[in-house]
């Protein structure tokens, strides 16, 4: 059977598995499991997905995902957050869309320590939603900001996406996050650009708030958001100038945001708990992706489809700069059905050969991808964000919450386009590091 009609094969009865609602990590799984008695004699196969899986799993790498979780989760329970963003509220107060702009950079500051999209988004959400409607904000922009915000998580390091998108292709977790802080940056910055000018054009909005806060109050304000600023520079600190690895930093800094929360009397056993269960249960989702993952990746490769695709897009000598436009084009639209970590962990295995062949920087093709992956975050018709938005406020309208995220989708595209034309966006930071 010809590599191609194998390949559409895999690509129908997975999508098909999803559309009948079985989550991801098991139709992968159990798809992976049906091909391994197809493709290969005996349990050859069925022992080959299995090792698969287990061997991504036993990677010590991965131990940082729980704990770059359950230290978003403390922050989040122990209120930590909520100060940063009072801080920024100060700041951004008095100009256009002062409210909003605040939950970006908020959002922004967040993504520092956070590292999942999902936590980031309700946190935000949860500290800036109610102000803003509070203050008369358009429901829909306010909903859109928060969604684009949260999923600055995934590129602003910690990043859970880069770190599964580096034990996949063997890239230094430093690295990748070096590379995430720049593009996340500028993005912040966008989003800044287009919130001003947006309020500005059409006030009606945003409506501003007449109180002003002196330099006096601002520079206070700033004492206070002393613990979170710390947690950032003892994990980006200790990564950044090799004293500690990611992972080892992870621990360094969970630890860290324990002992800060009980040095302010915010820690309890009510609160540990909550945080520790939501880490398992998000740890534990992430865990069967990978697995499901990781044995369809075996699949892909052993079955002979990935040679041949990479032998078959070579053979059409396009540049590479229209190569991966291609492909990022593809992530975005499977952007709005899929879930980004089950994007990265099903399309890796199956790209990193073609990337490879064709000389491709695989660091800054992994920040390009997670880019696109924050604009599937907030796309219609599957945006997660959004979502996680119209959970945290029931009576905002879904419709809404989508037309308002299309200009912040189009930030995401902007800053994927300038990524392409000016690489040294992405490896600037890290060369400058010595990766």
């Amino acid at each position: 059977m010809e590599w191609y009609i194998v390949l559409s094969i895999l690509i129908i009865s997975l999508t098909l598995l999803l559309l009948l609602g079985l989550p991801v990590a098991f139709s992968l799984g159990f798809l992976s499991i049906i091909c391994s008695f197809i493709f290969w004699p005996n349990m050859s196969g069925a022992y080959g997905v299995a090792l698969a899986g287990y061997g991504h799993m036993n990677n010590f790498t991965l131990v940082c995902i729980p704990l770059f979780i359950l230290m978003a989760e403390l922050v989040m329970y122990t209120r930590m957050g909520t100060e940063t963003y009072d801080a920024a509220d100060k700041f951004f107060h008095n100009l256009p869309g002062g409210i909003g702009m605040a939950s970006t950079v908020f959002g922004a500051v967040f993504a520092a320590i956070c590292g999942a999209s999902t936590a980031g988004t309700a946190t935000v959400g949860l500290v800036s939603l109610p102000e803003m409607i509070k203050r008369g904000y358009d429901e829909g922009l306010a909903g859109a900001i928060v969604a684009f915000s949260g999923a600055l998580s995934i590129l602003i390091p910690p990043s859970v996406i880069l770190i599964l998108y580096g034990t996949l292709a063997q890239q230094s977790i430093g690295a990748l996050f070096a590379g995430g802080m720049m593009p996340g940056i500028l993005m912040t910055i966008l989003a800044l650009l287009y919130i001003f000018f947006r309020v500005l054009i059409h006030p009606e909005v945003a409506p501003r708030d007449p109180v002003d806060y002196s330099w006096k109050e601002k520079i206070k304000s700033l004492s206070k958001v002393w613990s979170l600023l710390l947690v950032v520079i003892l994990l980006l600190g200790t990564i950044y100038t090799g004293v500690a690895t990611p992972t080892e930093a992870s621990a360094v800094s969970a630890l860290a945001v324990f002992i800060i929360a009980l040095i302010r009397k915010r820690m309890n056993l009510t609160v540990l708990r909550k945080a520790l269960l939501h880490t398992v249960r998000t740890t534990a989702m992430i865990g069967w992706i990978i697995i499901g993952a990781t044995s369809f990746g075996y699949v892909i490769i052993f079955s002979g489809c990935a040679a041949q695709l990479t032998s078959w897009i070579i053979s059409l000598a396009l540049p590479k700069w229209a190569i991966v436009g291609i492909i990022m084009i593809g992530y975005l639209i499977m952007g709005m059905f899929l879930d980004p970590a089950a994007i990265v962990m099903m399309t890796t295995p199956l790209i990193l050969p073609l990337l490879k062949a064709l000389n491709i920087n695989l660091l800054w093709f992994g920040v390009l991808m997670t880019i696109n992956m924050c604009a599937g975050n907030i796309s219609p018709p599957m945006g997660l964000n959004i979502y996680i938005v119209k959970g945290l406020k029931e009576d905002l309208d879904l419709k809404e919450l989508f037309l308002a995220a299309v200009p912040f989708m189009v930030i995401d595209v902007l800053t994927i386009i300038l990524c392409m034309v000016f690489p040294e966006i992405i490896t600037g930071f890290p060369k400058l590091l010595g990766y």
